[in-house]
């Protein structure tokens, strides 16, 4: 059932009287008691669609809501969390069986369900309270002169918006009619087109007397095109748009047309050939780009990271150093509802420990000037959290990126940049660069015992010879170590693309935006993607040759 403003207001009492009565009541005698209790409850509404070949083969509409319920004992010196949170995602424990919640509007049984979360959940911070107070015995503490949480002043804020209905007609039309065009594209073994928009509504409360309401809606418009080539090599593309507004989704005629290119270019990506390995120039796209600043700078400057002794901690010594050119700048708002004239998703009042989001500047002109944070100290002296603290679902909320902006002064045209490109690989005496203009998206390993490494997935590439002459090239992902790739930065482009996605962590997989423009580097390696080969099917398709024959009688 959906929440109206009454709804809303009853249920954000329920849970403040929830946190009330556990705070006063939660308690066992010659055990540490709670000192700080919160509730996140998430109203979530979901529209799923998908089909293939102009049919619908799912239709989803459903409302679900959960509950993350956060019990510290001991005292705001020193709790049971330890490693920054990053472990505190285990769906063994007792309490991810209490994470359902009702989706009835009786608020009894929202209790009810409170109740049994809010045990369970005390019962698992006094065993990690005291494994924390044993492990000081044979190991060293390094966050021992930092304390555990910040202390905050109550906030209230229950601004209320009813949630814009979807036309979930208008969209099963729309996926039937899109995804009926590669039937005209035999060639394309497997395709669907998928369209998915979830509302979600967060209700904080906690036992500081903050309440809170924050409303997010994430939309999504996809096809997926996969090809066998003669050799029995898999080659795939896809179109992809994400937005908070339906009304920022392309129109049926638009996402056609982008389905047809892209059938078209798998033909093209099936003939090009394949590098096994590559390190030398590469003209970064802003997309790829975008998720080379994510993934080498942007995770390492979550200061949870920097609470835990398993992580490499690139930059935990270098605040005031340069560390990237002087011309650039990178930032992080999640107040900021449009970059690079696009509407973002990674956008939020306030973030899921009930802090007001706030825009952090992390590298001023080329300088390490700050790391995002939540309300868990991350060095000496009084901490003031930037409200990124973010989570999924049942994960404890850390340190997470929201939008991620890459800010350049006096950057340069692509025309420029593509001239200094070529210059570079004359320079270098190489036979061709890669110009790498569309990624899939990306990974890094950030944990110490790790390589402290990253790789991109490419999903288009263009080999660009010293002479001029371009062709495509496929099966390979740009990958390398993070100092490495930042001392590399030659030349940065003068105009920003911001990309909507969602990035994958310990605390869930969370929407963000990257703004970011082209990037030259005078150097970045490649190396094959892995890829199984199959054997051709055994029949054709049931339309292959009707389709084949439309196609020669066309010609």
């Amino acid at each position: 059932m959906s929440m109206n403003k009454r709804t809303l207001k009853r249920f954000t009492e329920a849970l403040s009287e929830e946190c009330a009565r556990q705070q006063k009541f939660l308690r066992v005698p010659g055990y540490p008691r709670p000192y700080y209790i919160s509730y996140l409850l998430r109203d979530v509404h979901s529209i799923h669609l998908w089909g293939r070949l102009g049919n619908i083969n799912q239709v989803t509409n459903q409302t679900g809501r959960s509950a993350y319920c956060d019990v510290r004992v001991g005292s705001f010196r020193f709790d049971q969390v330890t490693e920054g949170g990053l472990d505190d995602h285990d769906a063994e424990n007792e309490t991810y069986e209490h994470v359902e919640m009702p989706v009835g509007n009786d608020t009894d049984a929202l209790k009810y369900h409170l109740w049994k979360l809010t045990d369970s959940r005390y019962r698992e911070a006094v065993r990690h309270y005291f494994r924390k107070k044993s492990q000081h015995i044979t190991y060293r503490d390094h966050n021992q002169d930092i304390g555990s949480f910040q202390r905050s002043k109550a906030q209230v804020d229950l601004r209320f918006k009813s949630r814009q209905s979807v036309d979930v007609d208008y969209f099963k039309n729309f996926v039937e009619k899109s995804s009926r065009v590669l039937k005209r594209y035999p060639q394309v073994k497997n395709s669907w087109v998928e369209f998915r928009v979830r509302d979600v509504m967060r209700v904080f409360v906690n036992s500081e007397g903050s309440k809170l309401v924050d409303q997010v809606r994430v939309c999504e418009l996809s096809c997926d095109l996969w090809l066998l080539t003669s050799e029995g090599e898999g080659v795939s593309t896809r179109v992809v748009h994400i937005a908070p507004c339906i009304e920022d989704l392309p129109d049926l005629p638009t996402f056609t047309r982008e389905i047809r290119n892209k059938a078209k270019l798998l033909d093209k990506l099936a003939a090009a050939p394949t590098l096994k390995s590559y390190a030398g120039p590469v003209l970064l796209a802003p997309g790829p780009a975008g998720i080379l600043f994510h993934e080498v700078l942007g995770h390492r400057l979550e200061g949870s990271r920097l609470l835990s002794t398993r992580e490499g901690q690139t930059f935990s010594r270098d605040m005031g150093k340069k560390i990237l050119p002087e011309k650039i700048s990178v930032v992080d708002d999640p107040t900021a509802t449009t970059c690079g004239g696009k509407r973002t998703v990674g956008t939020y009042r306030y973030d899921d420990e009930g802090s007001p989001g706030q825009r952090v500047v992390l590298i001023n002109r080329g300088k390490l000037v700050n790391f995002l944070s939540g309300r868990a100290p991350i060095r000496k002296g009084r901490h003031r959290g930037n409200g990124h603290a973010r989570n999924e679902y049942h994960e404890r909320p850390i340190s997470r990126m929201a939008n991620l902006i890459v800010d350049v002064k006096e950057g340069v045209s692509h025309a420029e940049l593509k001239k200094r490109f070529i210059a570079e690989i004359k320079r270098q005496e190489q036979p061709f660069g890669i110009m790498i203009l569309d990624a899939d998206g990306g990974e890094t390993a950030t944990e110490s015992y790790d390589f402290q490494a990253f790789m991109g997935q490419v999903a288009l590439a263009v080999q660009v010879w010293a002479d001029g002459r371009e062709n495509l090239i496929r099966n390979v992902n740009f990958v390398g170590t993070p100092l490495s790739a930042l001392r590399n930065i030659i030349l940065v482009g003068d105009t920003a693309v911001c990309e909507n996605a969602y990035c994958g962590a310990e605390s869930g997989v969370i929407p963000v935006s990257t703004t970011c423009p082209a990037v030259l580097m005078a150097n970045l390696e490649l190396q094959a993607a892995d890829q199984r080969k199959y054997t051709p099917y055994v029949l054709p398709m049931p339309y292959e040759q009707a389709a084949l024959k439309k196609r020669r009688c066309k010609k």
